[in-house]
């Protein structure tokens, strides 16, 4: 029970990480067209597979309403970089390694948050 609560934690923040990695790697390999279409394909994918890989596949999931753990993570991560543009911040060290000035990865970041908070919404009990 524990491990599978674990896993709809866990699932979702390490495909954004792998995707965040992956993000650099199609863009500084490709040119400006093929880059970003492969990288929405990608995208798609992942999004459809976070549900099933999570194991929150049914309209009333029990451990759906999880997902809101990892999207209040990921929230956190998107107001530590916002503030850190800001300039508010910039000298805590190990923060130092969330802040980022791409754009595409601010936007992968957010489509998973409300991707999963939208999710726990309509399967669980919501927040």
């Amino acid at each position: 029970m524990f491990l599978r609560k674990l896993t709809v934690i866990l699932v979702p923040l390490g495909m954004l990480l792998f995707l965040c990695l992956l993000i650099q790697l199609l863009f500084s390999s490709m040119d400006a067209f093929f880059g970003p279409l492969l990288l929405g394909a990608v995208l798609g994918v992942m999004l459809s597979l976070l549900l099933p890989l999570a194991g929150a596949t049914r309209l009333r999931e029990p451990f759906a309403w999880l997902l809101w753990l990892p999207a209040a993570v990921i929230l956190l991560i998107l107001l530590y970089q916002f503030l850190a543009w800001q300039q508010i911040g910039r000298d805590l060290p190990v923060l130092r390694l969330l802040v980022t000035g791409d754009a595409r990865i601010i936007i992968t970041e957010s489509a998973f948050a409300s991707y999963m908070l939208t999710f726990s919404l309509r399967t669980g009990k919501g927040i």
